[in-house]
């Protein structure tokens, strides 16, 4: 409690109604501590429920999300389950930049081409927007620890932002895990565990540590709270366009949690009525970790799929790729993946790890944006999706540039 001053760190937002399990959909109040569903195990990761027409009553319609002089991820406060009372370095981010490239616009033959470019958050990384939101909320519930599991990116935003509030944080990492990627962990004061393994079997371990000492959980395909985090970029991207929303978004894939906010960012904003229709989401896997892809591609009609039989038909893969952050072989929140890519009308995708090279270089010589390998996945799925007629010239699409090339240097730097 020694990080909170004994002061009231954030409060709840009024129209956060609790949690709703996405295999079995029983409800669960707010002050469920569980994490997940009690019936259905770590499978059973809850989803956020909101009254929507609470939200609609209170919002300005001729200028919803207003800024107040803080341009950050809490104008979105209506649609999240909390609120920070004051502004602070551990969760006052967000408002990055959407750009549009004119010359990988040219190059690709896609005018409505767009990127979300998050590398310029604290640590580097979208993922930045969960842990801000986790963050809050820990120190809230008065944690004296925060720890996840990551193969760099998780672990890098909460070894930052952790810092930046003064709380401990054990982070559990592949022994494999990039090196400037663990840089960042040290450098901020982070406990590291090596775990010779998978980045499954690092979480595994722990939620088994997390569970064991009563630690704060930031694992975003394990505490729903995070996800929640996630949305915020995409309600920028609609922000951006003045609530037109685009036709098409590309998220990289590795747990599920990036492409599944995505996607309930949009629902919410098309119930609010504040956009006309939702945007195509793509999930984008690398071709050598793509369990989602390949359960896709076999159901005759994915739309169709329960909570139940999603967790059936996503089988483990062993995951093989240059695109460390999304070497994912069971996507912890593949039913929330699936579930919304579905609704959107979207898909999931596969790119090789020649192309999402070939992407890197793409985003940095015609964009003068270097993003990693996982990040670079997104706009290798564009071009995968424009030469299988997924997407026309004539529509906008945004990628999702998830996280810096700084964070893995060597990685197409030849392409």
């Amino acid at each position: 409690m020694s990080a909170t001053s004994g002061r009231e760190v954030a409060v709840f937002n009024r129209h956060w109604l609790g949690w709703r399990c996405v295999v079995c959909a029983r409800e669960f109040p707010r002050e469920h501590a569980g994490w997940v569903c009690d019936r259905c195990g770590l499978d059973g990761i809850l989803d956020a429920v909101y009254d929507y027409a609470g939200v609609a009553r209170d919002l300005d319609r001729e200028r919803p999300f207003p800024a107040r002089g803080r341009p950050d991820l809490w104008r979105f406060a209506p649609l999240l389950p909390l609120r920070p009372i004051a502004a602070h370095a551990a969760w006052s981010l967000g408002d990055t930049p959407l750009h549009a490239p004119a010359r990988l616009r040219a190059a690709l033959g896609l005018p409505g081409l767009l990127l979300k470019d998050d590398t310029g958050l604290p640590s580097a990384s979208l993922k930045d927007r969960a842990a801000a939101v986790g963050v809050a909320h820990a120190l809230q519930a008065g944690a004296t620890r925060l720890a996840c599991a990551s193969t760099g990116n998780a672990a890098a935003s909460l070894a930052v932002l952790a810092a930046r509030a003064g709380l401990p944080a054990t982070i559990f990492v592949p022994a494999a895990a990039p090196a400037a990627k663990l840089a960042q962990l040290a450098v901020h004061g982070a406990d590291v565990v090596k775990v010779d393994g998978t980045y499954d079997e690092a979480f595994a371990i722990s939620l088994r540590e997390i569970a064991a000492h009563g630690w704060y959980s930031r694992n975003c395909a394990h505490n729903p709270i995070l996800v929640e985090g996630k949305k915020t970029a995409a309600f920028e991207i609609a922000l951006s366009l003045d609530f037109a929303a685009p036709d098409a978004v590309f998220a990289p894939v590795g747990d599920g949690c990036i492409v599944s906010s995505t996607g309930k960012a949009f629902a919410e904003l098309e119930e609010l009525g504040l956009i006309a229709k939702r945007p195509r989401v793509y999930g984008v896997q690398a071709s050598g970790a793509a369990p989602l892809v390949r359960a896709w591609a076999a159901i005759p009609d994915p739309t169709r799929l329960d909570g139940p039989a999603i967790l059936r038909a996503v089988t483990p893969v062993v995951a093989r790729t240059v695109a460390d952050s999304i070497a994912v072989g069971v996507p912890r929140n593949r039913v929330k993946a699936w579930r919304q890519v579905a609704a959107s009308g979207g898909g999931f995708l596969s790119v090789t790890d020649s192309s999402i090279l070939e992407a890197i270089g793409l985003l940095a010589r015609l964009a003068g944006v270097w993003a990693e390998p996982s990040a670079a996945a997104a706009l290798a799925g564009v071009i995968a999706a424009r030469d299988a007629g997924l997407v026309r010239p004539d529509e906008t699409v945004v990628a999702l540039i998830t996280g810096h090339g700084l964070k893995d240097p060597l990685k197409g730097v030849q392409a």
